[in-house]
Order: structure tokens, then sequence, then C-alpha cells
């Protein structure tokens, strides 16, 4: 099959623009979703800092640790429980311990409080912290 050499220069230029169009569309997708994960990645630590200041003036306040995150609501330390980023669920894991609240003092409660998620980091961190 004879075809001009024209013919076949321009069907290779629209393949080359085609493959070329695909790749850019599909490297704004990747960019998008890496801008997501990055937005998730802030909430959520800007949410555990939160929940974990709550905590502090909690136990200090009510000269003891919270019992459940709840209280913490419910005492006015926070005014709500936010959703997990990366969950959408309200699925913090509290640790609990014996909390020094005085001088020979202690109290039972939440002393901390970690993220449910287990994936990792755009740094490679676990991102339960």
């Amino acid at each position: 099959m004879n075809r001009p050499k024209w013919l076949q220069k321009a069907e290779f230029l629209l393949l080359a623009a085609l493959c070329a169009t695909v790749l850019v569309l599909a490297s704004g997708s990747v960019c998008q979703r890496l801008i997501q994960r990055r937005v998730r990645e802030s909430l959520l630590r800007q949410d555990l800092q939160m929940i974990r200041m709550a905590i502090n003036d909690y136990t200090v306040e009510e000269k003891g640790p919270p019992p459940s995150l709840q209280d913490l609501v419910d005492k006015r330390h926070l005014r709500l429980i936010p959703v997990n980023p990366f969950t959408g669920k309200k699925d913090w894991v509290p640790t609990f311990s014996n909390v020094v609240v005085g001088p020979g003092k202690t109290a039972f409660g939440i002393d901390y409080v970690y993220s449910s998620t287990t994936k990792t980091d755009s740094e490679g961190q676990p991102r339960t912290n």
C-alpha cells in the first residue's frame, strides 16, 4: 500500500498530539490528588492539635483527664468532635493512662489522641500522630 509521505507524517503528528494531550490531562489529575492529600494532612494535623490542646485544658480545669472525647464537648473545651479528613468519621483513637493532676495525685483518663488512619503521609511518616 503506497501512501504519500505527507500523510504518514500527518498521522504521526496527530498521534503525538493525542498522546501529549492525554499526558497533560493525566498529570493534572495527579496534581489535583496530591494537593487534596496535602490539604487533608494539614487538616488532620490541625484537628489533632486542637483535640490534644482541649485534653490538656480539660485536665487542668477539671483537675483530671477526660473520660471520653464527648466530655470535651460537654464541658465546652471543644465545640464538636471533628471528622477525620481521611476517613470521614469521628474515629479518633484516644489513649488512656494515669495522669498526674497534682502533687501525689493521679487520675485515669484520656491523655493523648491519635488518628485511626494507618497510611503514611506524603513524607512517608505514619499518619497516626
